[in-house]
């Protein structure tokens, strides 16, 4: 079944003109890897996204719809928490490991879609 990401980046592929064999060349994968990507049988590698931005010049609404697809799609996240305060490594711990009632999720993500807009 294909996944968010793999339509997206289909979507990317047929708007650049690309098969499916150019688009893996493009990004130094294997045409089956890609196609295994897009299926949702292999996990998207890291660094698979940046060097798609790279290679496809995705401007900030597309670069967007492509992070989201990729955050639908993933079934894992590593996140380096190195550099982050206790208070953001509290949030995020929170966030993996509690339950949260659909009022308190939908504050949260107002609260993170507001930040983003700030930022834009």
């Amino acid at each position: 079944m294909v996944t968010e990401f793999g339509k997206v980046l289909r979507i990317i592929r047929i708007n650049s003109g690309d098969s499916a064999k150019d688009m893996a060349q493009k990004l130094n994968i294997s045409a089956s890897y890609l196609s295994a990507i897009e299926n949702g049988k292999r996990n998207i590698p890291e660094g698979l996204e940046n060097e798609i931005i790279r290679v496809y010049n995705l401007e900030a609404k597309e670069k967007e719809r492509l992070l989201q697809a990729m955050a639908e799609s993933s079934d894992s996240v590593k996140i380096d928490m190195a550099s982050l305060d206790k208070s953001r490594r509290q949030m995020i711990f929170a966030l993996a490991k509690y339950e949260f009632d659909d009022s308190t999720l939908q504050t949260l993500c107002e609260v993170i879609d507001k930040n983003k807009k700030k930022e834009e």
